[in-house]
């Protein structure tokens, strides 16, 4: 069962590695046995407002399964990872009012409180851009959330300077992402650094990319050095080891 752990600061710098996924899909499931098999923590953030929900999502040459687990499932499937909010049912938050958005928010924290016994307290933004200075002192203001993901790339290993627009380092389909895992495993850092890199599970089946998914995974898993950690567990040695973001 996943708890977190607390990293003290330390005189050798951390080469710290998370993943993010977003909005609890039923592919979770097969990604979190990959997960589990290289001993990769991930931080998973889910709409629970949306659970049960039984749909496709189609492109141009592509209809894949996008339905959201049953709460049931959630409760059983996610127990060895982070769970955190992504609102009840994925709006633009950008464009609620602030009952609107501490209600997708607030209320999606304290549902996945109950259903994964974890003190939630970050997020992955639904949309990636879509959130302002509003968004965020509203969040801090009126609700536990205090570290946020968007989806804009650094493609570097640098630690976020704001936890509220916490960029990743790339997208795992990323045509770069290869590269990064490659030389973030080679670097000898001077200071703390972290690989992140983030995505949704259910893209593994529009690009028929479970075998290259495990293969990533492969690639990350097991190094000397590397400390595999969540979001949550970065989130909070940055808060207790610098100066307030």
């Amino acid at each position: 069962m996943y708890t977190p752990r607390k990293f003290e600061k330390k005189e050798k710098p951390y080469k710290f590695l998370t993943l993010s996924f977003d909005d609890g899909v039923t592919q979770d499931e097969r990604f979190i046995e990959l997960l589990d098999k290289h001993n990769i923590l991930c931080t998973f953030n889910i709409n629970s407002g949306l659970f049960g929900n039984k749909h496709f999502i189609e492109g141009d040459t592509w209809r894949v399964d996008h339905s959201e687990v049953d709460r049931e499932v959630a409760e059983r499937i996610y127990v060895n990872h982070e769970v955190a909010a992504h609102s009840l049912t994925h709006p633009r938050l950008d464009l609620l009012s602030k009952e609107e958005l501490l209600h997708e928010v607030g209320d999606d924290v304290k549902n996945l409180r109950e259903v994964s016994g974890q003190n939630v307290w970050g997020m992955a933004y639904p949309g990636g851009p879509f959130f302002n200075d509003f968004v965020i002192e509203t969040l801090l203001e009126n609700t536990p959330i205090r570290y946020a993901r968007d989806i804009q790339s650094t493609y570097n290993y640098d630690m976020p300077d704001n936890l509220m627009i916490w960029h990743p380092t790339c997208h795992w389909r990323d045509e770069r992402v290869d590269e990064m895992i490659e030389k973030f495993i080679a670097l000898e850092p001077t200071e703390d650094c972290l690989l992140y890199i983030w995505g949704h599970s259910y893209e593994f089946d529009i690009y028929n990319a479970w075998e290259r998914v495990d293969e990533l995974l492969s690639s990350m898993a097991n190094k000397e050095g590397i400390t595999y950690a969540t979001n949550g567990e970065i989130a909070e040695y940055i808060m207790n080891n610098t100066e307030k973001i």
